[in-house]
């Protein structure tokens, strides 16, 4: 395991993390847009439609119905834009950052296991000096000692 891997995947996760949050950013500002566009529209609709229709409506129906259907037809317009803006679903781009953003947190764990892993064996080695001994120490030495004795031959 390589620490320019670990990082450089981090590195990745971290972007990834970034691009979905600015691409979620920007359906909620869509989404609040259109919300608040809606409500505007509606209350526009209801005073227009209910001053218009309530002075037509009056004649023929009477005031309560005539303020009823005013009333209904600015709802039924306020439902319709606010039905548009909740079905608003995030675009492709949002689908490969996902992508990327689990594909980087798989490698980043994978290197953290490994990088747990050597740890684990640093620690080991460290925690118990005396295991070094048979096993890297002794031949060392052997070599070190073969070398000493090539050195002192009468020729030198």
């Amino acid at each position: 395991m390589d620490m320019d891997t670990l990082v450089r995947n981090l590195r990745i996760l971290m972007k990834a993390d970034m691009i979905l949050a600015e691409l979620h950013m920007r359906r909620l500002a869509a989404k609040s847009g259109l919300f608040f566009f809606a409500l505007v529209i509606a209350a526009f609709g209801a005073v227009m439609l209910g001053l218009a229709g309530f002075f037509l409506l009056q004649e023929a129906y009477g005031t309560i119905v005539a303020a009823a259907i005013c009333g209904g037809a600015a709802l039924v317009i306020a439902l319709l834009l606010l039905l548009i803006a909740a079905s608003l679903k995030p675009g492709r781009e949002a689908q490969v950052a996902l992508e990327v953003h689990e594909a980087a947190l798989q490698a980043v764990s994978r290197d953290m296991k490994a990088a747990g892993g050597q740890a684990q064996r640093y620690a080991a080695m460290v925690s118990a000096p005396l295991q070094l001994l048979p096993g890297v120490i002794l031949p060392l030495l052997t070599s070190l000692l073969r070398m000493f004795r090539g050195r002192s031959t009468p020729g030198s």
